[in-house]
């Protein structure tokens, strides 16, 4: 029993998709920068940077070797101004690969990408009885989600998305 609710969490954690010859298996990985704690500024005491990055699995379950194909790669953000509720393009970006015909596969790991914000904070001034706090709003960049694709020429062979109303971003 603890062996099939293992597989189907990890079935839930990774994202997979087919779309032609090629399915992709998707693995969002992060780490938080350390802050440093030298600075005697508040801002950027509060300031969170969140590294991100893809670990792609692509498989080709064709009888032919795909050779020269290209891999496109976008990670959305969420703007945080207040009053934008926006999600933007972050970095996007495309290689090359080849992969091996009859289920063979290869891993792949798109560059990382360091996302900024500054969560909703209280910043205090001056001391003792005139001590002053201030709310300051949440800003920056905090990770949204990916769109990935393989394509051959114009032909898209396989794409995963992590959430489909990014799609509309797309455009």
């Amino acid at each position: 029993m603890k062996i099939h609710l293992s597989i189907l969490c990890s079935l839930l954690l990774a994202t997979v998709a087919s779309a032609g010859t090629v399915s992709l298996t998707v693995k969002v990985e992060g780490e938080k920068k350390p802050v440093d704690k030298t600075t005697k500024d508040q801002k950027k005491l509060a300031e969170v940077t969140r590294i991100q990055w893809l670990n792609l699995h692509i498989t080709n379950s064709s009888g032919t070797k795909l050779e020269g194909v290209t891999l496109k790669w976008i990670m959305f953000a969420s703007n945080l101004r207040r009053g934008s509720d926006s999600t933007v393009v972050e970095k996007s970006g495309e290689m090359k690969i080849s992969i091996d015909s009859n289920g063979r596969y290869i891993d792949v790991a798109t560059p990382k990408v360091a996302f900024v914000y500054t969560p909703t904070h209280t910043e205090t001034s001056g001391s003792g009885r005139r001590v002053r706090a201030k709310e300051v709003e949440e800003t920056g960049h905090k990770y949204h989600g990916y769109y990935v694709q393989v394509l051959n020429g114009d032909a898209v062979l396989g794409e995963a998305i992590s959430n489909e109303a990014l799609r509309k971003e797309l455009k």
